[in-house]
């Protein structure tokens, strides 16, 4: 007994030095990580904010009677999750009104994102989800950004394709994409730090190693070269979404020789869609700090046709690492088969603007 009771006081003492070591340490009570393992500060926890954009359906089969393209009012709420350094995820609400001021709808979604950092006080993030519009059940995806104005206010600017789940009431059924919005809004931070609202004055990227990044633009066929009509209509243009991968070495201080790879769905909102994707070769040149201009081209798959490209595009560095890009490039058949209008070569365009993350 005495043993077992010298060794009650013993553990006893042990647990109590440990527990004071703990609550002095933070490391058993209170943990305390260090700041690149809670980023992004700014963007996490509790969120609301109000939301107004156009919105556009133009079958008529969520809205069955007003305008096809409308303006929407409404407000979102959520919450996000650091998961690493600059990821977070998370979840929200968005409902809004769908007005011509002659009649309405509403849109209720419930939505994931997934969100990268770009620096410390801007999110760029892709969305999904599924909820009511209109007459129907429906999903959403698209991409979207957010940027810190004040100390816990960002503004959003969101774009997104809607389609139908299962019928509509009118029977106008559409088995794709067959709307979509652009929203922004004003969202209040109220769990996360306070942000910084000025652009990181650090070193920044010098365009060399393994990047990544999500864009988000237009297509355009004003000769038919690639689009077909798909039982909904001949249209020459469609909204892109996608991301890219690439590698870029440096020749010297000034030039970069690389290679990307681009991925997008693109999607108009008449049901059709398809998807591109394109290897590239690019020479660029880094004039000053900060800058790339380069040059692209390369072979490819555009809606399911063997495709050339080339064209160039523009790096920004603003947040260290993180860069954001136009880029535009003219794309050719390279059966040299004619389009619709008869026409062959190169006449289709594909320009884009993203957000580059550099891994040097």
């Amino acid at each position: 007994m005495r043993n077992w009771a010298g060794a009650g006081v013993v553990l006893a003492a042990a647990l109590g030095v440990t527990g004071a070591s703990a609550q002095d340490n933070a490391l058993y009570f209170s943990p305390d990580l260090v700041a690149e393992f809670t980023a992004p500060s700014a963007f996490e926890g509790l969120y609301a904010g109000v939301l107004i954009g156009p919105i556009s359906a133009r079958k008529n089969n969520f809205n069955t009677v007003g305008a096809d393209i409308r303006g929407e009012l409404g407000g979102v709420v959520g919450w996000n999750q650091p998961i690493a350094p600059g990821v977070i995820i998370g979840g929200e609400l968005q409902g809004t009104v769908a007005t011509d001021f002659s009649s309405a709808y509403l849109r209720l979604m419930a939505l994931a994102r997934l969100g990268f950092a770009a620096g410390d006080n801007t999110l760029v993030y892709l969305l999904g989800g599924a909820g009511r519009m209109g007459e129907s059940w429906a999903f959403e995806a698209g991409i979207g950004t957010e940027v810190m104005v004040t100390p816990n206010m960002a503004l959003r600017l969101e774009a997104a394709g809607i389609g139908q789940l299962g019928p509509v009431p009118n029977g106008n059924n559409i088995p794709a994409v067959s709307a979509m919005r652009i929203t922004s809004g004003a969202i209040w931070q109220f769990d996360g730090a306070p942000a910084a609202t000025s652009f990181n004055t650090g070193p920044v990227t010098d365009f060399t190693g393994f990047h990544a990044g999500i864009n988000i633009g237009g297509l355009t066929d004003p000769q038919f070269n690639f689009f077909d009509d798909y039982g909904w209509g001949w249209h020459l243009s469609r909204f892109e979404m996608g991301g890219f991968a690439g590698y870029d070495h440096a020749l010297n201080n000034m030039f970069r020789a690389g290679v990307e790879v681009q991925l997008g769905v693109n999607y108009d909102t008449s049901g059709d869609a398809g998807f591109d994707v394109l290897a590239l070769g690019r020479l660029g040149v880094v004039p000053t700090q900060g800058v790339h201009a380069y040059a692209a081209g390369g072979l490819g798959l555009v809606e399911g046709q063997g495709a050339y490209a080339f064209g160039g595009g523009v790096e920004y560095a603003l947040w260290g690492n993180a860069s954001v890009r136009g880029e535009a490039l003219i794309l050719g058949r390279l059966d040299g088969a004619p389009g619709l209008t008869g026409v062959t070569g190169p006449s289709t365009s594909k320009v884009t603007i993203g957000t580059v993350w550099h891994f040097d």
